[in-house]
């Protein structure tokens, strides 16, 4: 619920000039998230898991108060009557029917949907892959696999916002060329990530990954932008999200099918 209505806010305070940086630094905050997460293992080690559970949810609870009361939203009118009139109007199925019959969305949901597939799979699998590659206890896994690639992540959400922004001043390709630079680093990043067994190896890879997709992820709502009207870019991204979503739950549910029959 919160990604799609959030980009789209991000994205219709900022123009072409800031779009990617504004978008890579509000990813940094979900990194950051995940890295503290990697924690929830040390948690469930000493206490168990339903304490790292309720501990974070508690935190995600509070912070919602604060959104409710310091988010919000950018009215472009001068009416604000006539903008809550339009948006009444504005029937519940038209942006699925623009958006499906827009054949660059169907490209971009295929492009973002198959990157989700080693993505998901080696964020959800990564503390497990540390674990068993370095022979080291899960309560340290966790942590050091998500700080890793979180740190790396930001970096790589901020240099492709940056690079993004300034590229696309030239070339109207310039979101495009910044993504699949991102992507093309997570290919040899795989690799090492599955047959490396030693620290160096292992991290350094994580690394790679993480700045690769964090350009990709960078630059993803921005796209969307260039070809999808601000009424629609909510819809749009909810769409792109649920299908990665759905690409991840499979391939982590067959990895680990895999994995449990040898």
């Amino acid at each position: 619920l919160y990604i799609p209505a959030g980009l789209a806010l991000i994205a219709d305070f900022h123009s072409s000039k800031t779009r990617s940086l504004a978008i890579g630094i509000h990813m940094t905050g979900l990194y950051m998230g995940q890295a503290l997460g990697g924690f929830g293992a040390t948690v469930a080690n000493e206490f168990s898991w339903q304490t790292a559970f309720r501990s974070f949810g508690i935190i995600g609870v509070f912070y919602s108060v604060v959104l409710i009361f310091f988010l919000k939203e950018k009215i472009k009118a001068p009416d604000l009557n006539t903008v809550k009139d339009k948006v009444q109007k504005l029937p519940i199925f038209k942006g699925l029917a623009v958006l499906f019959s827009n054949i660059s969305f169907w490209i971009i949901l295929f492009y973002f949907a198959v990157p989700s597939l080693p993505g998901w799979g080696v964020k959800n699998w990564l503390p497990t892959l540390f674990s068993e590659n370095l022979n080291i206890d899960m309560s340290l896994a966790g942590p050091l696999s998500t700080i890793t690639i979180a740190a790396s992540s930001f970096i790589g959400v901020i240099f492709g916002g940056i690079l993004s922004d300034r590229w696309v001043q030239k070339n109207i390709r310039g979101r495009v060329y910044t993504s699949a630079i991102g992507i093309a680093l997570t290919i040899p990043a795989l690799l090492f990530i599955g047959f490396g067994h030693s620290l160096v190896s292992v991290i350094g890879a994580a690394c790679c990954f993480g700045i690769g997709f964090g350009m990709f992820d960078a630059n993803n709502m921005p796209i969307l932008c260039q070809f999808v009207s601000s009424k629609y870019r909510a819809t749009a991204y909810g769409l792109m999200n649920m299908t990665g979503v759905f690409f991840g739950a499979f391939i982590t549910d067959f990895l680990g099918r895999s994995t449990d029959e040898g």
